[in-house]
């Protein structure tokens, strides 16, 4: 499918990955992984050919066709949405729209045509467009408005549905996940579950990998090592591999010391000089195992409550809003209560993050109150960090 052979690349001094090599194949699902800037996004680039390697080579199969999530939906505002998703499968859009709109076609013109539609189940291509537009969270009123009509996050799912279309034999997608809710992602995992080609996927997303991925790629230590398995699988043999390499350089580290000591102690020594020089010959060759270090950083943060807060932490009565005609939350009433994690879940638009806002302060409701409990600090973090991060000068230090 996909080869890979000894695969390097560099930014100035800083080494991303080298002697990289693997075999992509059909039927697997790769979770590409790592810290942030190790190479994960440049790996994907280097195999769509938007960025070169410095070192090695990549072989595609015969006739491999890419599907590759692309980030730039300007070109396609004025077109219809599901215009925009059929152009996924470029050659039998264009085929049906030369049938449709194109007088003058020959009789031999028009066999060609239909013969390639055909054979790509080209006339079932608009159907299984909407389907998966709507898979993807578009409302099915919306599907036939120009993509202008849509925010950005909704913008990159008819261009996720655009790649998805594409009869792609190898996916490539970087952070597919993103703006996507929570029904959005189950479907998306149900999608390549049932992807026949090989699909290599960056998500930070855990659970998602662990939904989908039959194989792991870590990208760490200055190279790319596949891992058999979903990600709970990878982290136990990651885990696994580095307790192996620590108890050999500590065997390795322990038989240097002993020789060591040995020369010191009777190298003068007449009876002894023969053996100290053979252990000295033997130190020469061995080596301790050499550590690289990993581009993983694990933060460690520490939230610490001014003074516990009361029994009774939020109370929501009765809570109305609604954004001209459309109501997003009607009565809407619970109680948190100290030690509690409340998860707020549900499509986009439904008032999610309406409530967040009302009950920190950013937003007045139409009807109904809230109460903090005793002693409660709030911390708010927004959506939109435009909301937050409104001073274009403030340093990332001075905003902490």
């Amino acid at each position: 499918m996909i080869f890979i052979s000894q695969l390097g690349k560099r930014f100035g001094n800083k080494e991303l990955f080298s002697g990289v090599s693997l075999q992509l194949n059909p039927g697997q699902r790769y979770g590409l992984i790592g810290a942030n800037g190790c190479g994960k996004s440049t790996f994907l680039k280097i195999l769509t050919g938007e960025e070169g390697s410095d070192d090695g080579e990549i072989t595609f199969g015969k006739a491999l066709r890419l599907g590759v999530l692309k980030q730039d939906h300007f070109q396609y505002e004025n077109d219809r949405i599901v215009d925009v998703a059929m152009q996924g499968d470029q050659e039998v859009a264009n085929a049906l729209t030369r049938l449709e709109h194109e007088s003058g076609l020959t009789a031999d013109e028009v066999h060609e045509l239909s013969e390639l539609i055909t054979l790509a189940d080209g006339y079932s291509l608009e159907a299984r467009t909407r389907d998966v537009l709507q898979g993807l969270g578009i409302a099915k009123e919306s599907i036939d408005l120009p993509l202008s009509s849509l925010s950005g996050g909704f913008k990159l799912r008819v261009l996720l549905a655009q790649v998805l279309l594409s009869r792609p034999d190898a996916l490539l997608l970087d952070e597919p996940t993103n703006h996507l809710d929570i029904l959005s992602i189950k479907w998306l995992e149900d999608f390549l579950k049932s992807f026949v080609g090989c699909a290599v996927v960056i998500s930070h997303d855990r659970r998602f990998l662990d939904s989908i991925s039959t194989r792991v790629l870590d990208v760490d230590y200055g190279e790319i090592t596949d891992y058999a398995g979903n990600y709970s699988s990878f982290l136990k043999a990651k885990l696994a591999a580095a307790e192996e390499r620590d108890k050999e350089t500590a065997r390795v580290g322990k038989i240097i010391a002993e020789k060591k000591a040995f020369v010191e102690r009777f190298k003068a020594k007449a009876s002894k000089a023969r053996q100290a020089q053979s252990r000295a010959k033997q130190l020469e060759k061995l080596e301790v195992p050499d550590l690289k270090v990993s581009s993983r950083r694990a933060p460690l943060f520490r939230f610490q409550q001014e003074r516990p807060t009361g029994k009774d932490v939020l109370k929501v009565r009765q809570v109305d809003k609604a954004y001209g005609s459309k109501q997003v939350l009607k009565n809407v009433s619970f109680e948190l209560r100290r030690g509690e994690r409340l998860a707020v879940i549900g499509e986009n638009g439904v008032g999610k993050s309406t409530l967040l806002k009302i009950v920190a302060d950013q937003l007045g409701a139409d009807a109904g109150d809230f109460e903090w409990g005793v002693h409660a600090k709030i911390g708010y973090f927004a959506q939109d960090h435009h909301e937050l991060l409104n001073d274009a000068k403030m340093t990332p230090l001075d905003y902490v």
